[in-house]
């Protein structure tokens, strides 16, 4: 399934852990985005920042700061999913 988003169509169904590479940003910028990668290798994060594939990295492990508006993004689409899947369990009751 293929969405355009941000000049270029995504091209994985499962998001990856990236960040900049040593030395293409400053320490404090280097933080862990959830990005979707792009057909041109691009990472596209949720916060909608985009990291060309020269300047990033995918991070294997759970390492690295995270990036909080990634965060953020993540858990309010996860709350949204939660209170659907009980809000039919509410009604009934």
């Amino acid at each position: 399934m293929e969405q355009e988003r941000s000049g270029g169509p995504i091209v994985a169904a499962f998001p990856v852990r990236v960040r900049y590479r040593a030395g293409a940003v400053g320490e404090t910028k280097r933080v862990v985005h959830v990005a979707m990668p792009l057909r041109d290798g691009d990472y596209l994060a949720l916060c909608e920042e985009r990291l060309t594939a020269a300047d990033a990295e995918v991070i294997s492990d759970l390492l690295g700061m995270p990036c909080m508006a990634c965060t953020r993004v993540m858990a309010l689409r996860s709350r949204v999913t939660a209170c659907e899947a009980i809000a039919p369990e509410l009604e009934a009751g």
